[in-house]
């Protein structure tokens, strides 16, 4: 019996290449279209104030991990997250750093994370950020104000927070009866640096 293999049709054949080619051309497309902004820490800060009734303060995250991708072409943000140690905040104080710590339970939750998963255009540069919080092992969902910037090849990337530390389940800090430290701290940040490549 003489037996034939059916033969490709040839259109079909073009159709397939086609759909081949496309997926492969938005595939690097969408690849090339991110770049990792590397952030230039010596330029950037993270800061946390913190009111009391006496002694209020201004604490420094000394350390973080930032993964930020930026669009080069509008330099919008499209992805973030910042990790962090939380024995990595300093208020200048070595034994106020001692009572945070133990307040915090770092020993127990010593890591933090904020991950961006939208961004609202607004004007002049301005947008709302919205995104989680992870803190003491709790996850919460925020959103605050950032602006974002481009001064030649640098993007900079600046905002302010207010943050209940109720919503992580930690207690309000009370000494005596009349010393209090307000549960709600407001962290202001500015990450610059230039994306890969630039």
């Amino acid at each position: 019996m003489n037996w034939k293999r059916p033969s490709k049709h040839p259109i079909n054949m073009l159709k397939n290449t086609s759909v081949f080619a496309a997926f492969v051309i938005a595939t690097l497309t969408s690849l090339g279209s991110e770049r990792t902004l590397n952030v230039d820490k010596t330029g950037s800060h993270v800061d946390i104030a913190v009111k009391a009734t006496v002694d209020s303060f201004v604490a420094k995250l000394t350390d973080y991990a930032p993964s930020i991708q930026i669009d080069p072409e509008t330099g919008t943000v499209t992805g973030a997250k910042v990790s962090f140690h939380f024995a990595d905040v300093k208020t200048g104080n070595e034994k106020r750093d001692r009572e945070m710590n133990a307040w915090q339970q770092t020993d127990q939750f010593p890591d933090g994370n904020f991950t961006l998963s939208a961004l609202t255009a607004g004007t002049d540069h301005k947008f709302t950020a919205h995104g989680s919080l992870t803190l003491h092992g709790v996850a919460h969902d925020v959103a605050f104000p950032v602006t974002i910037t481009r001064v030649g090849t640098a993007t900079n990337v600046e905002g302010e927070a207010e943050v209940d530390t109720r919503w992580f389940g930690l207690p309000v800090i009370r000494k005596f009866a009349f010393l209090k430290v307000d549960p709600v701290v407001v962290i202001r940040f500015h990450l610059s640096g230039a994306t890969a490549g630039q």
